[in-house]
């Protein structure tokens, strides 16, 4: 079993990326090379601005490829959080961004050496019983009530084009989501960024920042930039370099992921028979997916931490499986790996400014659309073509108790999150 990530091996990284000197001026500096800062930087390319992308490590060397590939509408709160905090109009809005999200997916990977889109069967939330059906009714109530979706309750009688197996009866269908592969959208997106004119500069690290008259002068691993504006496009890898307050406002947790060797079509369709990507509704929920090379993909986490061990979370991951999906006890894990998403304490996406600078993240597991999504409003927003952004609208608040250190508090909120879930909460 190997411990690095599947998307990666399968689709390297191109030889040379990030391997660019920085610039001493330039209109914008994007700090951090995920789908945020790329997303951003390709707009401001585009537009005809000096753009330069740096990063600590490898350019795209982060979650955005090595995630589990999973595209749809809506935050990790949920639109009906965001109506009941902000009201109709906010609510509104912001579902209609993450629809475009979706598209914005889809739009990108089409662009030629990206062709990153893998399946179209949407996405399904699994469960089991009446509660759980209920719940599904209600929740394709209001949404369909609000904003006309096309989602579909399954119940039992029709569940296995839906998913394979017994431990599944029910399950709340949405079709216009999709899966991708991650490693193939965020290089093949680095490479565009680079056609588009923007330096992309690894293993760079930004330390400290400062606004000047002219704008922004940072400090990094491999010079000095100074920059009409500064995005900070960290997330789940946010430190407290350069920015201390930023660190405070989100949080980074840990996600693990296995795929199996191939298991061949006719396993994979008994698994997933529409191509649907699938996960459990729960506070520490599974994600479960096919690959492209009918694989079963299979993430989550016991713990909220980051860093937990591999083989540890490998056994977790495979026990979840095989107890979906008995059929599945010979099949071998063959990757495990581990990774960092960002999530603030009111799991909704984030644009705002701190020290000076930009900043967009937050996506708590919906990274792959919404994280998108949020560069190119961001960089809408600085081009003046664009209103303000829905996300920049809202209050981002921390808490008393996180500084951007210590991430204590993720371990008693695990065991929290694992009883009530366990009661059906």
């Amino acid at each position: 079993m190997k411990q690095t990530p599947f998307w990666v091996e399968d689709h390297p990284r191109p030889a040379g990326l990030g391997s660019d000197e920085l610039p001493a001026e330039i209109d914008y500096l994007v700090v951090g090379s995920g789908l945020t800062g790329l997303s951003a930087a390709l707009r401001l390319a585009e537009a005809g601005k000096q753009v330069a992308v740096i990063d600590s490590g490898e350019i795209a060397g982060g979650a955005s490829s090595i995630n589990g590939g999973m595209v749809s509408p809506d935050v990790k709160a949920g639109i009906d959080t965001v109506h009941a905090y902000y009201g109709p109009r906010v609510a509104a809005d912001m579902w209609e961004s993450t629809v475009r999200s979706v598209e914005l997916v889809k739009e990108l990977s089409r662009r030629p050496g990206i062709d990153a889109v893998t399946h179209s069967g949407g996405m399904a939330a699994l469960g089991r019983g009446g509660k759980q059906l209920r719940a599904f009714d209600r929740k394709l109530e209001w949404y369909r009530g609000r904003f006309g979706v096309d989602w579909e309750v399954v119940d039992a009688r029709e569940i296995d084009r839906i998913v394979g197996g017994d431990s599944f009866n029910v399950a709340l269908y949405q079709p216009a989501s999709l899966g991708v592969h991650p490693a193939r959208l965020v290089f093949g997106l680095a490479a565009e960024v680079a056609q588009a004119g923007a330096k992309l500069v690894s293993h760079c690290p930004a330390r400290s920042m400062e606004r000047t008259r002219n704008g922004m002068t940072v400090s990094t691993g491999r010079g000095v930039a100074h920059a009409g504006d500064v995005i900070l496009a960290t997330n789940g890898y946010t430190t407290r370099a350069p920015s201390r307050e930023l660190a405070r406002l989100v949080v980074p947790v840990g996600s693990y992921i296995i795929v199996t060797e191939p298991v061949g079509k006719e396993m994979a369709d008994s698994v997933f028979p529409g191509g649907a990507m699938t996960y459990t509704p729960k506070r520490l929920l599974n994600y479960m997916r096919r690959t492209h090379d009918d694989r079963v993909l299979v993430g989550g986490r016991r713990n909220l931490r980051p860093g937990l061990d591999l083989e540890a979370s490998a056994v977790d991951l495979r026990q979840a499986m095989v107890r979906f999906w008995p059929q599945l006890e010979d099949a071998r894990v063959s990757h495990v790996w581990g990774g960092r998403v960002g999530v603030t304490f009111d799991l909704i996406p984030h644009i705002g400014r701190v020290d000076g600078a930009w900043y967009a993240l937050g996506y708590a597991g919906h990274g792959v659309a919404l994280a998108l999504q949020l560069g190119h409003e961001l960089a809408g927003m600085l081009l003046g073509e664009d209103p303000t952004s829905v996300y920049a609208t809202i209050p981002h608040n921390g808490r008393f108790y996180y500084t951007g250190r210590s991430t204590w508090f993720l371990t008693p909120a695990s065991l929290l999150y694992r009883a009530l879930d366990r009661m059906g909460v």
